[in-house]
């Protein structure tokens, strides 16, 4: 349980903020210590709290690049009006997920490892939690848009697996035998 929670409060810490290279690390600090003050902050309901969390980590991911990510090649098949929806089902379900598991925060650390250029559009960006009894390794995957040269978060890697590839496993799974149309509303 306490990997799930981990997972997605990091998996929230993303939606569409531009990050210039020499400040992801700093940027990315920031928000951290902004969500952990946020949750030791006993002045605030629990609907508070998810709201300034929300507002703290909505402009850092990229929620139309996972959403992309996470269907793979299925993405290419769909309408301009399915694309749209699908990506605003999958942006709530992440936040959804992330607010419920992060209530169930138990005083963990952060700490901010290294940054790694693996690519020239690529940097991963390397954290540790810490816990009572346990220490986790997540990793945030950034990629540099070509229109602006800016850095934004499109995955997030927790003891090497892949929050977007196992949205996709699941989806593709799912899309086996149900539509399209039958996802979304599931989401």
């Amino acid at each position: 349980m306490l990997k799930k929670i981990i997972v997605l409060f990091f998996v929230s810490m993303i939606s569409l903020y531009a990050i210039e290279e020499q400040n992801i690390q700093k940027v990315i600090d920031t928000k951290v210590r902004q969500v952990l003050s946020t949750l030791k902050d006993t002045s605030l309901s629990h609907h508070q709290k998810d709201q300034k969390n929300i507002r703290i980590i909505d402009d850092v991911f990229d929620y139309n690049t996972m959403a992309k990510i996470s269907l793979g090649k299925k993405w290419k098949s769909l309408s301009a009006n399915e694309k749209t929806e699908f990506t605003k089902a999958f942006e709530v379900k992440i936040k959804h997920s992330y607010l419920d598991k992060l209530r169930l925060y138990n005083n963990q650390k952060v700490n901010i490892k290294k940054l790694k250029k693996v690519k020239s559009n690529r940097i991963t960006l390397e954290t540790q939690v810490i816990g009572v009894g346990d220490t986790y390794k997540v990793i945030y995957l950034f990629y540099k848009q070509k229109q602006n040269n800016q850095w934004y978060i499109y995955d997030v890697e927790l003891v090497g697996v892949s929050i977007i590839q196992t949205y996709r496993k699941q989806f593709a799974e799912f899309l086996k035998t149900k539509s399209v149309n039958q996802l979304i509303k599931s989401l």
